[in-house]
């Protein structure tokens, strides 16, 4: 049975896109971004409402371990919000750094309560590690990263600096000395570049974090997870995740590799996913998605009030029927047959095309609107032609999202 759901990913960002009074209106309207706010609380014991909305809790919400546990916090509640008011499950789920915990924890391979423990301790590991680090990180932007890794050669070979993360074309950051970082920026700055240093910062996603990644892997070791119920890409190989071991040693590995987040993202592109949906806060994925592509549609669901606004963007509406059932058509007709039973051919080809041929043909004549029966026939019409057809199972993907323009039904 062929799904007529969208292929939609769901990305989740990392430390940076946290703001007080993020998620506050899920918060304020619904009664399960409450209820997971309250469960972080009662798991944490430490009032997470209080620490995401208050004006009095800002310099708290950045420090480096407190920011981690209110980011997955709200992340989660968002995507509990959009489990209940959207409906549709994703194919695939990915986070930047950080936001690959609440990526697995959607794809129901860690439990909430334990994906939160689990941050705190990569708080703590990283709180300590930097506290007695030589280091810091940059954001660069206005310059391709392949300049950048030029630039950054004779650094790079001498241990002081890395590339820690791969954004977007004309977007990367870098890791290293401090030292190093100062004068490393304005060779940069002198190449066209614009460079940002990051706050609550430290040598992040570099060799330098190798200890931290020992110790989170043995902190890691400490939990029980399932099978994922969709696919989650690694920031580590940009891969999806297979099994228990690869977990545990692509968040470990994760601490000291470059956030290969470009790639990721074009690794959605060849999996017929058209819609690509921000769980958090802010809208960061959703600029640097943008920066890589046009052939995704990047959404930030970032306000409650956004809810009908994502579904018309997701779902058929009554207006597409008639369109869609011409494209039932069209496909049906346009391609080739590799099935020389006679009979097969038309019991699930020419039956059920004339059988909706002539539904379209009526409610032309009529000049009414298709019911959502009718088109759910067209496309099960279109999906019997190709499997009866015997079509190649490439072009059989591609043809049956090009009928719904990857939206659902």
């Amino acid at each position: 049975m062929h799904k007529l759901e969208p292929k939609i990913a769901l990305v989740f960002p990392g430390v940076g896109s946290q703001h007080t009074n993020m998620a506050k209106s899920f918060y304020d309207n619904s009664d399960i971004a409450r209820e997971t706010f309250e469960e972080a609380s009662d798991t944490l014991k430490m009032d997470m409402a209080e620490i995401c909305f208050s004006n009095d809790s800002a310099d708290k919400l950045n420090e480096i371990d407190i920011s981690q546990l209110a980011l997955v916090t709200a992340s989660m509640a968002i995507f509990r919000v959009f489990q209940k008011e959207i409906g549709l499950s994703p194919s695939y789920c990915l986070g930047h750094s950080l936001g690959e915990y609440s990526a697995l924890c959607a794809a129901g391979v860690v439990e909430f309560s334990d994906v939160l423990q689990i941050v705190k301790q990569r708080g703590r590991i990283i709180k300590e590690t930097i506290s007695s680090c030589d280091g810091t990180m940059i954001w660069v932007i206005n310059i391709d990263y392949k300049t950048v890794e030029e630039v950054c050669r004779e650094y790079i070979e001498c241990g002081d600096v890395y590339i820690s993360a791969y954004d977007s074309p004309a977007q990367c950051s870098i890791s290293g000395r401090n030292d190093t970082i100062k004068s490393l920026t304005r060779t940069l700055e002198g190449s066209g570049a614009i460079v940002y240093p990051l706050k609550m910062s430290g040598p992040f996603h570099s060799p330098f974090m190798a200890n931290a990644a020992d110790e989170m892997k043995a902190v890691l070791r400490g939990y029980r997870y399932r099978f994922p119920e969709c696919q989650v890409i690694s920031n580590y190989n940009t891969q999806p995740y297979q099994g228990t071991e690869s977990l545990i040693d692509n968040l470990s590995k994760q601490l000291m590799s470059p956030v290969r987040w470009q790639e990721s993202v074009m690794n959605l592109m060849n999996c017929n996913v058209k819609y690509v949906i921000e769980i958090g806060p802010k809208d960061v994925l959703k600029f640097l998605i943008k920066k890589i592509t046009s052939q995704l549609v990047p959404y930030s669901f970032n306000n409650y009030k956004l809810c009908d606004e994502l579904r018309n963007m997701l779902f058929v509406s009554h207006d597409e029927y008639l369109t869609i059932m011409e494209r039932c058509l069209k496909i049906a007709t346009s391609l080739r047959n590799y099935n020389t039973n006679y009979n097969e051919f038309q019991n699930g080809a020419v039956l059920p095309y004339n059988a909706v041929k002539k539904t379209y043909e009526d409610i032309l004549a009529e000049n009414i609107f298709p019911s959502e029966n009718n088109v759910r026939e067209a496309v099960k019409m279109a999906i019997s032609v190709m499997e009866t057809k015997k079509i190649p199972q490439q072009l059989f993907s591609r043809k049956l999202h090009q009928i719904l323009e990857g939206k659902a039904l």
